[in-house]
């Protein structure tokens, strides 16, 4: 039975600028991210357990940046024409950082919800005392940060963003998954065909 709603979740694992200010893109990419992967298939899980109920349906779109121009315009009018969205910012690193912050925020002032998760949140908020100035930044901006691992904990993420209820922070680095049945990291073929 298909859902009447419709929840759009456009993942994006994000490239970095070179010294002169220039997002690095490649026609192809040398290997797909494993976190972009992860990520995706935690939220087809909770996809197939229809964890926003019987009547809506999510939808995943999955993007790397390293080998595909965003089009905000395009993606926003998509994002915004869905009944819930959001977008994930994915695994990203130190040196990504910048380049994710001006992602999240074109879609923060676009009104759509931004998670962002990966090893530079992870890592800074494990092993700083307190959490980094361009992390409280971000999430100044409107941007919810992801710290840690999302098995067991990605239906709790969809919920509260479908229920446009995301928390500033998600500090989960003290709670590590079990992964003795974690689902195994797939990407979709369109999004591997560019690697």
């Amino acid at each position: 039975m298909a859902g009447t709603k419709r929840f759009l979740i456009v993942l994006i694992k994000p490239s970095h600028y070179d010294d002169d200010g220039y997002v690095i893109q490649w026609f192809r990419s040398p290997i797909p991210s494993n976190s972009l992967a992860s990520v995706y298939s935690l939220i087809d899980d909770s996809r197939r357990g229809k964890v926003l109920g019987d009547d809506v349906d999510i939808e995943i779109d999955v993007i790397d940046e390293t080998n595909t121009v965003l089009r905000f315009n395009k993606l926003i009018r998509r994002l915004k024409a869905a009944d819930g969205a959001m977008v994930g910012l994915v695994g990203v690193q130190t040196n990504q950082f910048p380049r994710a912050v001006d992602i999240g925020r074109t879609f923060v002032e676009a009104g759509i919800q931004v998670v962002m998760g990966g090893f530079h949140a992870a890592g800074s908020i494990a092993m700083l005392p307190e959490c980094p100035k361009e992390i409280v930044e971000a999430q100044e901006l409107g941007i919810s940060i992801y710290a840690g691992e999302a098995e067991g904990k990605m239906d709790e993420i969809l919920q509260a963003a479908w229920a446009r209820e995301l928390k500033p922070l998600y500090n989960l680095m003290k709670e590590l998954p079990d992964l003795a049945n974690a689902t195994l990291p797939i990407l979709p073929a369109k999004a591997i065909r560019r690697m």
